[in-house]
């Protein structure tokens, strides 16, 4: 009789360990391992002072990704931190060439603290089941159930349901239509964004337009992937810009070095001139002997030597400067240039979202329909279950709506009545 209650004891408690066991290695509740990379993600490698050695590139089903000037190195499970080290260590040192304004080459010599290797984009998540637009969605760092399945339209009753088929579904009408209006707050806040970035500001305003009715924390999800995205931007912006001042100063303190040597060889050209001169009218009256007159002119050839040298050392500095100046301009501008297309591109599929939507809405309003999904919590209840990899093993987990997804999880919601969750 024990041997049976301990046995019914065991198929109880052993999942629950399993799950516990689960949780410490992959929930974000718990103390979470550092997220190793994978084929899938993208990385972008930059080198500071070199705005043309900005590569972003995905990693390969073999776990590589090129480097700069050739080659590639293997960065698949290895954290973040560890790929940074790993490609500084091999471009240190390297030479990379770029090509100046002026169409000349320039050899780069890379120094450690030039190089910066970041993930850019991890690999999406993907949501199924009973929400409104299932599919793939971007990651987001620390990104929860709950944040996935807003951005996927929110839990779906009339998608849980079985519809009979004809001419109209609702279900559809306004699937539909939540696409779009998600859709049409990403492509608004995006314009919001690059309008502050434009205009150098740190912040936009967060208030949706009037005319889009979705769910708060869609629009939430939204807006902070784009104060994501301005502040990663301007953060960029100006380390370059504060790269290429740095430059123009260093250039300036040896442009005034060199302008006060140039000024002291000045004078020693004067002074040789005199002596030789006077050297000269000592040797024509046959007071000193033509040994002292070469000495003379010796110097003087030297001193003026030196003051071509510091001439065309100075003429090289300016021109330096020069074209530290014009990457300031092109930065500022191709970045200008770049923000102006993304409004106008913005502007187009905003414009195409508002007749679609308007046209949506029209078909709605003859069987009463919204934007809005009506869900009753009080009858069903979200069952989620997250696909994960492990090592070489695809594992189910059991997971509420605050469980941490990591970069290429499979979230599946299955919408049940609460009774048959009790049950189970």
């Amino acid at each position: 009789m024990k041997s049976k209650k301990r046995g019914k004891l065991s198929a109880v408690v052993l999942p629950g360990l399993w799950t516990g066991l689960l949780c410490l290695t992959t929930s974000g509740s718990c103390l979470a391992a550092p997220y190793k990379l994978a084929p899938g993600d993208t990385i972008e490698i930059a080198i500071g002072g070199l705005p043309d050695q900005r590569n972003r590139t995905q990693i390969q089903i073999d776990g590589t990704i090129p480097l700069p000037g050739g080659g590639t190195v293997e960065v698949a499970g290895l954290t973040p931190a560890e790929m940074q080290s790993r490609i500084e260590a091999l471009l240190q040192a390297r030479i990379l060439r770029q090509r100046l304004t002026d169409g000349r080459d320039q050899a780069f010599v890379v120094k450690p603290g030039d190089v910066m290797a970041s993930v850019v984009e991890y690999r999406p998540v993907y949501v199924s089941g009973d929400v409104l637009t299932p599919g793939q969605q971007v990651y987001r760092a620390s990104m929860t159930v709950r944040q996935a399945v807003a951005v996927a339209g929110g839990f779906s009753l009339l998608r849980s349901r079985g519809m009979q088929p004809g001419a109209t579904d609702p279900a559809d009408l306004v699937r539909d239509y939540q696409s779009l209006a998600t859709e049409y707050t990403k492509e608004y806040f995006h314009i919001v964004r690059t309008s502050a970035e434009l205009d150098g500001r740190d912040t936009f305003d967060a208030t949706p337009p009037s005319d889009i009715s979705l769910p708060a924390n869609v629009i939430a999800s939204v807006v902070q992937a784009e104060k994501d995205s301005l502040k990663t931007s301007q953060t960029d912006y100006r380390t370059e810009e504060r790269f290429l001042d740095d430059a123009i100063k260093q250039t300036d303190a040896q442009f005034a070095t060199l302008k006060k040597q140039q000024e002291g060889e000045e004078k020693g050209v004067q002074a040789d001139e005199e002596e030789l001169e006077r050297v000269m009218k000592a040797f024509g009256s046959g007071l000193l002997a033509s040994p002292r007159v070469s000495e003379s002119r010796r110097a003087l050839l030297l001193s003026s030597t030196r003051r071509l040298q510091t001439s065309v050392e100075l003429m090289r500095l300016q021109r330096q400067r020069e074209d530290f100046l014009r990457q300031t301009e092109r930065v500022t501008s191709q970045r200008t240039i770049n923000l102006l297309k993304e409004q106008k591109d913005s502007n187009v599929r905003l414009a195409d979202l508002r007749v679609r939507m308007q046209a949506l809405s029209q078909k709605l309003q003859p069987i009463g329909g919204s934007g809005a999904i009506p869900v009753n919590s009080g009858e069903l209840n979200p069952d989620v279950v997250v696909v994960r990899r492990l090592g070489q093993q695809w594992d189910r987990i059991p997971a509420s709506v605050d469980f941490d997804v990591e970069p290429g999880d499979v979230i599946e919601v299955t919408l049940r009545p609460a009774a048959a969750r009790l049950s189970n």
